[in-house]
């Protein structure tokens, strides 16, 4: 998600599982790796969250959790240009926190019920639903709302328009 955040930068996410959050175009969320099958019930979730000074390294390679921003909907149609833009059923979309040359493979989406196409604020570095395709909505954890940590760079992370 570079520029946007980068590795040890620490975000608020609400978790969908308590409040009922509809997603929009832009936003940034938080969701399981798509080749893990996540099963755990909520009351272990809550435990494991509790215990994040016992990290496991075999389950952060199978359950780790990304972060990438919506760029479809179901029943979206998302194209993304070899230039790097990027088409919400026509519409362009812009992210202003993109930088550096937005070369990428250009490629159209249709993205599928109960699903959400996802894409990194760096396509030419990015491992997202162009490689993975559309994440289910039961595998997203919730959305983020502000970076918190560095504290000094407090900031909302929504407000891509």
């Amino acid at each position: 998600m570079e520029p946007t955040l980068i590795i040890n930068d620490r975000v608020l996410v609400v978790k969908d599982k308590y409040i009922n959050i509809n997603y929009v175009i832009g936003d940034v969320i938080v969701f399981y790796n798509p080749n893990y099958d996540y099963n755990k019930n909520t009351y272990q979730e809550y435990y494991d969250s509790l215990q994040v000074w016992n990290l496991n390294k075999q389950q952060l390679a199978i359950d780790t959790a990304f972060i990438k921003r919506v760029i479809g909907i179901e029943d979206d149609v998302v194209k993304i240009t070899s230039d790097g833009k990027i088409y919400n059923n026509g519409e362009l979309i812009n992210i202003n926190n993109v930088s550096g040359k937005r070369t990428t493979q250009e490629g159209t989406y249709i993205v599928a019920k109960n699903t959400l196409f996802v894409l990194g604020d760096n396509l030419e570095n990015s491992i997202d639903s162009r490689t993975y395709g559309s994440i289910t909505l039961d595998q997203v954890i919730g959305k983020a709302f502000f970076k918190i940590y560095p504290f000094k760079e407090f900031e909302s992370l929504n407000d891509w328009k």
